[in-house]
Formats: structure tokens, C-alpha cells, sequence
């Protein structure tokens, strides 16, 4: 072989070896195993001093806390109350974050005047991450003008009629390089949008008005953004969350503002790592700067092996599903997000 052949030979490889190779499906005895197998759907997980903690959907926000990884001691509600604008009802999908001395809380609590299920959202704020935390203000910090709530700090003016009157769920807080700070989140029900709000440097108040970044005609929700080198990372759940289904995807962007030219893909599914409905992903770098990805997914039957099928596990009482606490070590490759190892109880 010539030296001009040996050169495209040599490039070709170098090329192949770069691209992102996908995960290999995994059998029933060779899935991941949650470090917590109790009902923590939704995590979301900070790094302190004394190790690691997490909240999850409920009510009031129950948490957990871990000295490493391998650990998890369950805790009681940290939220001591619902803002007065609230009515009752479980606040869903939280997202909590440090901000100079203290810690906040983001959450998705019921407001009235909106359809069933339909919320605002509200922070909180803690000198622990362990809380307690207390409500901020006496309005809402993100809420549809039509709810039955004082005017909110981001009111989604002027009202988009293509969207559904369902509230908004899901706030996700991302600090820029250069501390920039925005609140993502996403407008229920379908078609779904995802909007950025940028935010006050305390961290409780709009900064500007909101703007849309992302919308489907499906469900896409939990957005989570991680900026690197490359670009931002957007990672969202998608499909049914109550199904085996229901997955994790990335995005990537070079604007945190504008996704119209984006490329994509999956991260976590049923395929790629055997576990049942793979999302509400949150991202947590560790003392080593490695990136963690936390994430719940079904298990059943008293078990911590993952539902197996296309039920709808919140209704099959008899499986006795709930959804359990993954974690894992997250890779980069030239942008992408790639698994590369799964952490055990």
C-alpha cells in the first residue's frame, strides 16, 4: 500500500474512533441497580460539604442525603409550607441550587383557577441544603395570568393561545459562565414548550421577561442544561412518564437562547440501559469534576429489578411500581453525553 493509501486508511479509523458509539442493549441480568429503591421520582441533587442530597416529588419535597453515593438515609418534607397563593396538592419536579451563602428551592405547587393538576412556581429559600426552606415573596415567581394568584414576576405575557391553559412545571436553575442566571421550565400538558426566564443574581426575582426556546407537539419536560466546550447540553425527559418508555435526550446549542439549529439524540432508554422509563434526569458535578447524572426509573414487585412491559405503572398497584433512584457517571465525547459507568448501591 502506498503512503497516500496508508494516510486515508489511518484517517478513516482516527474518524471512526471519534464518533459517539451507541450503548449496547443490556439484558434483564445485566441492568443497573438503584442506589436508593424507594419512590424519589423526579430527583434533584446538589453536592455539600457533608455529601450529597436530593429531593423528589411529593409532598412538602421529601428528601435524602448520602455521605458518598452508595448510601441513602430517606428524610421528611424540607418545604415548611406552601406559599399563601397555593392551594393543596403535591408539588412536583423540584430543582434546589446554592446561591452565595444560602440555598433555594424551586418547586411546582397547585394554584387555583387553572385546569386539574395545574400549577405555578415559587421558591424558597434555606441556610441548608437540608432546609428547612421557606417560602420567598408573596407572589408567584412564574405563573400564567389566568391562574387565581397576585401577578406573578414572569406572567407569560402576551398569552399564547397554541398553548394549553395548564400552568407551568418543571423549573430547572442554570448559571452561565460568566454567573448568569436563568430558570428554565416548561408549560404543561401538549403541545409542550420549553421557556428561559433570566433571573435576579439572588435568584428569587425575573430579570427579564421569559422567551421560548424549544416547543413538541409530544411531551417534553425536566429540562436540565450543562455548558461546555462545545455548546450548551439540554437534557429533557420525553414521552409518558407512568411507561417503560418515557426516556432521556440531549440537545446541543451554541446559544442558550436559540435552538433552531440544534442536533441531538438519546441518552437513556429502555434499549440502551434496560431500565424501565429512564428520566427526570439532573445533572451534579462531583468532588472529582467528573458529571453525575441522577435519574429514576420503575421497579416492581418489591424488587429493585425494573418493570417489564407497556402498562402504565402508576396504575398497577398490584406490581407495587415506584420510581426508584439511579445514578451514574456521565463522559463527554466531542459534546455528546455518553454513560460511562453506573454507580451501585
Amino acid at each position: 500500500m502506498s503512503g497516500w493509501g496508508r494516510a486515508i486508511v489511518v484517517a478513516l479509523v482516527a474518524t471512526l474512533l471519534a464518533l459517539p458509539t451507541p450503548a449496547p442493549a443490556r439484558t434483564t441480568d445485566d441492568v443497573p441497580h438503584p442506589v436508593l429503591n424507594a419512590d424519589f421520582p423526579d430527583p434533584s441533587v446538589v453536592a455539600t460539604g457533608h455529601g450529597l442530597v436530593g429531593y423528589s416529588t411529593g409532598d412538602r419535597v421529601p428528601h435524602a442525603w448520602s455521605p458518598g453515593m452508595r448510601s441513602w438515609t430517606r428524610g421528611g418534607a424540607v418545604l415548611t409550607r406552601r406559599p399563601g397563593w397555593a392551594v393543596e396538592g403535591g408539588i412536583w419536579a423540584v430543582d434546589v441550587a446554592r446561591a452565595g451563602r444560602q440555598w433555594l428551592l424551586y418547586y411546582a405547587v397547585p394554584v387555583a383557577g387553572i385546569v386539574k393538576h395545574g400549577r405555578c412556581i415559587g421558591v424558597a429559600r434555606s441556610s441548608s441544603a437540608r432546609g428547612p426552606f421557606r417560602p420567598v415573596g408573596r407572589r408567584p415567581l412564574v405563573c400564567p395570568s389566568y391562574a387565581d394568584a397576585p401577578t406573578a414576576l414572569d406572567p407569560l405575557l402576551p398569552r399564547d393561545r397554541t398553548l394549553p391553559r395548564a400552568g407551568v412545571i418543571d423549573p430547572s436553575l442554570f448559571v452561565d459562565d460568566d454567573g448568569s442566571r436563568y430558570l428554565l421550565y416548561k408549560t404543561d400538558r401538549i403541545p409542550s414548550s420549553i421557556r428561559v426566564l433570566p433571573l435576579s443574581q439572588g435568584g428569587t426575582r425575573a430579570a427579564g421577561p421569559s422567551q421560548e426556546i424549544m416547543r413538541s407537539d409530544g411531551v417534553i419536560e425536566n429540562p436540565v442544561v450543562a455548558r461546555r466546550p462545545e455548546g450548551y447540553v439540554l437534557l429533557l425527559s420525553e414521552g409518558d412518564w407512568t411507561r417503560c418508555s418515557y426516556r432521556t435526550v440531549w440537545f446541543r446549542s451554541g446559544s442558550l437562547l436559540d435552538w433552531s439549529v440544534r442536533v441531538g439524540g438519546v441518552l437513556l432508554d429502555r434499549r440502551t440501559t434496560g431500565l424501565c422509563g429512564a428520566g427526570g434526569a439532573d445533572l451534579v458535578t462531583g468532588a472529582d469534576g467528573a458529571t453525575q447524572v441522577f435519574l429514576h426509573g420503575w421497579t416492581c414487585y418489591g424488587t429493585d429489578r425494573p418493570c417489564r412491559g407497556a402498562a402504565k405503572w402508576d396504575h398497577r398497584r398490584r406490581a407495587r411500581g415506584m420510581r426508584a433512584l439511579y445514578a451514574a457517571r456521565l463522559g463527554w465525547l466531542s459534546g455528546v453525553p455518553v454513560v460511562q459507568k453506573w454507580y451501585l448501591p
